[in-house]
């Protein structure tokens, strides 16, 4: 038996010795590039090589990538997130510091919808499917010239959301991301300074009750839907209400539903603010005068005409970005953030133009809504400007529901008419939305 143990032993030990490792020469080495399949991808994008590239020349790199073929997930939470503070972007804006400038930023999971951050707060996932690094290097082919030009991080696609910020109202339990006990009663803003101000609906009195995205640069399609209640005072004679809508609204609100068109807008450019909202088309729900003993010869023909024919109108909406309290990236393709010392058009991770036909984006021909800027037809994301940028194709901030009418005060008889087309000229300066900061904190912590 111990003869026969021994033989065993020796098959064993010669088998390992057969299949031990084979050093690789350096040449050979050189000549592998990860497969399909692999947990390590890698890829080289020459200057200009795909489809529809930037006349202006930001294209024209030598684009390198490297990644993971896995998804990661992520849970997380940051006090202070700011990226570009100073620097070449200084010259071009003064109206902000930082390139990237945001409160209280939480990276967590995304509802079953897609219309909301997960419940599950710290339970939830951020997920990052493929990650990977990605270089810019001008003058690739001439050694003593070669230098990198920008850097990108990325994912094929991800799925998450991002809430943002603190609410000042003390509208809200500490465990649900507001500011907390003791504090509702002094609502100057601790971030901002300024007095907030809880039963204004418009203007700087509801800017000063938010904290968050003080500041961001990057390319952002937003998918929007909002449920608005407005009153106008239209030429001194009549108080009207209105109810309007616009996108895809869950739970129906106005004549807007989960079934209702989709609205889109870009927003791009270096240390943003403000988002502004412009001829967003309007389903109108409902129209009261508010006739009274006064004015009742006069403003009873005027409702019957307004409920007969007025169903649809403009508006405009500009809304500081600290009242944005959270973005929406369900299964969103091309996130990236990178930083570069010049523009540069950074390749999609697929490297072909987006799909034409994918629910809910701004690409797909069926919503009427495409794009001027030529995106859609191009394998290169829009131009990244000087400094930190952040990629954000496919975002969302949906439900959008006020908690206030809002009071727009006078309008004059041109402004009232031009509201019925799309080149509206009322424009409403920062209304008080009811975009909640969700908790990604255990317990009765108000932030990690």
């Amino acid at each position: 038996m111990w003869r026969a143990l021994s033989l065993l032993g020796f098959a064993c030990l010669s088998a390992t010795v057969h299949a031990q490792l084979v050093p690789m020469e350096d040449d050979a080495l050189s000549q592998v590039l990860a497969q399909d399949g692999s947990l390590f991808l890698s890829d080289h994008i020459g200057p200009n090589a795909l489809a529809n590239a930037p006349s202006d020349g930001s294209a024209n790199f030598d684009f390198y990538r490297m990644g993971l073929d896995v998804k990661l997930n992520l849970n997380a939470n940051i006090a202070k997130f700011q990226l570009g503070c100073g620097g070449v972007n200084d010259l071009l804006t003064t109206s902000a510091p930082c390139d990237i400038d945001i409160d209280y930023l939480s990276f967590m999971g995304v509802n079953n919808d897609g219309d909301f951050p997960s419940l599950d707060g710290p339970e939830s996932a951020f997920e990052l499917i493929r990650p990977y690094v990605e270089l810019a290097i001008k003058n690739d082919s001439t050694a003593t010239l070669r230098e990198v030009a920008g850097i990108k991080i990325g994912g094929q696609r991800i799925n998450g959301a991002l809430s943002i910020g603190r609410d000042y109202t003390g509208s809200g339990k500490p465990s649900e991301g507001f500011i907390g006990p003791g504090l509702e009663s002094n609502l100057i803003n601790q971030e901002h300074g300024g007095a907030c101000n809880p039963s204004a609906t418009t203007g700087q009195g509801v800017v000063n009750c938010h904290s968050g995205i003080n500041s961001v640069s990057g390319f952002l399609s937003l998918e929007l839907s909002a449920a608005i209640r407005a009153r106008a005072n239209l030429l001194n004679f009549f108080d009207a209400d209105l109810n309007t809508c616009f996108g895809r609204m869950n739970p129906a609100q106005y004549g807007c539903n989960a079934n209702s068109t989709p609205f889109f807008v870009d927003a791009s450019g270096t240390r943003l603010q403000t988002l502004h909202v412009a001829a967003a088309k309007l389903t109108v729900d409902a129209i009261d005068l508010n006739c009274n003993f006064w004015n009742f010869a006069v403003c009873l023909p005027a409702q019957g005409v307004a409920n007969l024919i007025i169903d649809e109108g403009y508006g405009q909406l500009r809304i500081d970005m600290r009242q944005v309290h959270y973005l929406l990236t369900p299964d969103t393709e091309n996130f990236f953030l990178s930083m570069q010392r010049e523009r540069v058009a950074w390749p999609n991770y697929s490297k072909a133009p987006p799909p034409n036909n994918q629910a809910f984006d701004a690409c797909n021909p069926a919503y009427g809504q495409i794009p001027a800027n030529g995106r859609c037809s191009s394998a290169y994301a829009p131009t990244a400007n000087t400094g930190w940028w952040l990629n954000a194709p496919g975002a969302k901030i949906l439900n959008i529901n006020p908690p206030n009418r809002i009071d727009v005060g006078y309008v004059d008889l041109g402004t009232a008419v031009s509201l019925l087309g799309p080149e509206g000229q009322l424009l409403i300066d920062n209304p008080k939305i009811d975009l909640p900061r969700v908790s990604n904190c255990y317990g009765s912590a108000v932030f990690c």
